[in-house]
């Protein structure tokens, strides 16, 4: 008896595929022995890679390059100084009478230098980026090199000032220059302080280690010892009436102007006649009680949050008021917001100009 063609198909398929699925499963078997089978119980934890123990950062950050331009920044004095560095980086330097130089006439077009600044302020998000200049140095010569950064006492067996990225160690001697900015000895601690160091020959081991040839302790703002809270131990200050004292600025007396103290102590003028004074064209915007000095510069009733130019917003620790629909701010919003050389009070005169700085 035949069979119908259908079925000798049939048959033929099914063996295709047995034969298939034999060749397929040895080869699965095959693979799987190849490495040793190891039992993970259900609940068990799943590892993950460990972080990599964080580098330190320096207190200070270098950019080298040539000078490409230089332009006039505020009204006063200030420089903005565009260098160029490897491979054509753009950053532009807020130079200051607070930035310390060390040398004269070392910021030039087509000088080649390093500025340093402080990373631990902030930065305003801007392309080129921009940074306030802290300190500026000649570029690395082969003969000589500077780090600045904060230097504290090692305590790693090295006997020295460890700088805060432990990158440098050094060794003052009795042939060490240390002075302040000013040029001024300097025989205090430099445990804890930010430093600009000079140094020549180095060791290549991590921390590099130097024999200094300058050390140049940085000006910082003072600040009250540690777990001791500012104004701690202070005799308390009466608060200072200046509501009859005259406000001069730029060495003219402004008429019906006058000041007042807050209940905090701190002395608020009239924004307006001195800000016109010193040729600022004011802009009030009612709706959101905030005032435009200048292009660049604004603040707003009631936040202290001060505005200057494209840096970061400064705090004053007392915010603008209104009174009487006029717009008052703290004395010291001309030095550190407008930049001002001097903003202080005197006898029976409020003085803000920008003469020679007072003490």
């Amino acid at each position: 008896m035949k069979k119908h063609p259908k079925g000798k198909k049939a048959l033929l398929s099914a063996a295709i595929l047995s034969l298939t699925a034999a060749s397929v499963i040895p080869m699965a078997s095959a693979a799987a022995a190849s490495e040793p089978a190891t039992a993970v119980p259900i609940n068990a934890p799943i590892s993950s890679p460990q972080p990599e123990e964080q580098q330190p950062v320096a207190a200070f950050a270098p950019v080298t390059g040539k000078v490409k331009e230089i332009a006039d920044f505020g009204k006063t004095g200030d420089k903005l100084v565009t260098v160029v560095s490897e491979g054509d980086s753009i950053t532009n330097f807020v130079v200051s009478k607070n930035t310390y130089s060390s040398g004269t006439d070392l910021v030039k077009s087509g000088a080649e230098l390093t500025v340093f600044y402080d990373t631990r302020k902030p930065a305003i998000m801007i392309y080129p980026p921009q940074f306030p200049a802290e300190v500026i140095v000649p570029a690395a010569d082969g003969a000589s090199s500077w780090k600045v950064d904060q230097f504290t006492t090692s305590k790693e067996g090295a006997e020295g000032l460890l700088s805060l990225d432990k990158m440098l160690l050094i060794r003052p001697s009795d042939q060490t220059k240390i002075i302040l900015e000013d040029g001024t000895p300097f025989t205090g601690e430099l445990s804890g302080r930010s430093l600009a160091v000079k140094y020549g020959i180095s060791t290549k081991s991590i921390p590099a280690q130097a024999a200094p040839e300058e050390i140049v302790v940085l000006f910082e703002e003072a600040v009250p010892p540690i777990g001791q809270a500012p104004g701690d131990g202070a005799e308390p200050v009466a608060p200072i009436d200046v509501t009859d004292k005259t406000i001069v600025v730029e060495g003219k007396i402004l008429k019906g102007s006058a000041a007042y103290t807050d209940a905090k102590g701190t002395v608020m003028v009239p924004l307006r006649p001195i800000a016109e004074a010193l040729k600022y064209k004011l802009t009030w915007d009612a709706k959101t009680k905030s005032t435009l000095i200048g292009p660049g510069s604004s603040l707003q009733i009631g936040k202290d949050y001060y505005v200057y130019n494209r840096t970061a917003p400064i705090e004053l620790g007392t915010a603008p008021a209104l009174v009487k629909g006029s717009t008052y701010v703290p004395l010291s919003y001309f030095t550190e917001v407008l930049r001002m050389s001097n903003a202080y009070v005197f006898e029976d005169t409020i003085v803000i100009d920008n003469g020679e700085k007072m003490q």
